[in-house]
């Protein structure tokens, strides 16, 4: 059943953002009614396709599409050019034309690659997101951003390229493992701090409820973060300034992630933790109130964040946000918090106050 649609507006490049649960026997109408009409290449990870990937195929056979299915490890590691490649390969073997739809069945690591494929596969074809975790769901799924990742830094190559329908079923959430959930809540909570303190109160207050995937509180939670995305997305589609705020714990995030050779943390998880780094600094630089900082803190330690960092060193952490895309001429650009509900922009942070943020991290976290 569709819930709800919440429209991206890019004049002639715009589309819906469609929520709702269980809606799979509307899909293929509405691809048709959205004249995406091709042959689909649709593409997921070993731990969706068992789940989800016949029941879709056979949904659209039954619409009359032709459907060529690919399915690759999961993992980040994938987000590369060696993978992209194959799937090129592949494409181009099967005959696949310019004119046909690249669907990404899966979490934001398939939508990610998926989506870049898509962008430069014969200059771009038709993407459709379909996206089977929270963090996908809530965050990553729109906006455009696709890419994979350079052994240099996380998502180092890769482009802005909207989807044509970002198609959004809560179903799917059922079949989640529980650090999947906890990954989504990394995204859900930005959206508080960053951008809405009554959707921070929220959390506060029904934090559990979400955790716990309790259907009118997790429509509420996609509703509130896909509106948020899909305005910023809308007004700065190319991150010339507002969707920058986005980042918010994703400059030391992304750092973790890379420290961690991609293996130990998760992207939500990292962000988590991110998060947490980030609002020392600002509590630091006079940017935010010790309780503020505080509140910040409680609501991410509530959160069952299981990886041990205090083995990572820090400084392969420091060397990560050197590369990080962020960056702007060699001055690592932070998201930093000026109270519940607001974010900006900061260059210039004290190297020693990062080291200083990765510490308090490690103390509370190991």
């Amino acid at each position: 059943m569709i819930v709800r649609q919440i429209e991206v507006s890019l004049g002639d490049r715009s589309y819906p953002i469609v929520i709702g649960r269980g809606m799979l026997s509307t899909l293929g109408p509405t691809l048709q009614q959205r004249a995406l009409s091709g042959s689909i290449v649709l593409i997921t990870d070993h731990h969706v396709a068992p789940l989800y990937l016949k029941p879709v195929e056979k949904h659209l056979l039954h619409f009359g599409f032709t459907v060529h299915s690919v399915v690759v490890p999961a993992g980040e590691r994938q987000k590369s050019l060696t993978r992209a490649s194959r799937l090129y390969s592949g494409m181009l073997k099967a005959g696949v034309g310019r004119r046909s739809v690249v669907i990404a069945l899966g979490g934001g690591v398939i939508g990610d690659l998926a989506g870049f494929v898509a962008a430069t596969y014969q200059r771009g074809v038709h993407l459709v997101q379909f996206p089977t975790t929270l963090l996908a769901q809530v965050d990553s799924s729109v906006g455009g951003k696709v890419a994979v990742n350079h052994p240099l830094g996380k998502n180092m190559v890769g482009a802005f390229y909207q989807p044509a329908l970002v198609w959004v079923d809560s179903e799917t959430l059922q079949t989640l493992p529980f650090r999947e959930i906890v990954c989504g809540m990394g995204e859900i909570v930005k959206y508080g701090i960053a951008f809405d303190a009554e959707f921070f109160r929220y959390l506060e207050t029904d934090l559990n409820k979400v955790m716990n995937l309790e259907p009118d509180d997790l429509f509420h939670v996609q509703s509130r973060c896909l509106e948020i995305k899909s305005r910023i997305v809308s007004e700065d589609e190319k991150e010339a300034g507002l969707r920058a705020l986005l980042n918010f714990g994703h400059t030391v995030g992304h750092a973790l992630e890379a420290a961690g050779d991609y293996r130990v943390l998760k992207h939500g998880e990292a962000v988590l933790l991110g998060m947490i780094c980030e609002s020392y600094i600002a509590v630091k630089m006079g940017m935010i109130s010790s309780e503020t900082h505080t509140r910040i803190v409680e609501l991410i330690h509530r959160i069952p964040l299981k990886p041990n960092i205090g083995g990572f060193k820090t400084a392969k952490v420091l060397r990560a946000m050197k590369y990080d895309k962020k960056s702007e001429q060699g001055r690592v650009r932070f998201v930093l918090p000026t109270k519940i509900g607001d974010a900006r922009t900061v260059e210039n942070v004290d190297s020693n106050l990062v080291l200083e943020s990765l510490k308090y991290l490690r103390n509370r976290n190991t």
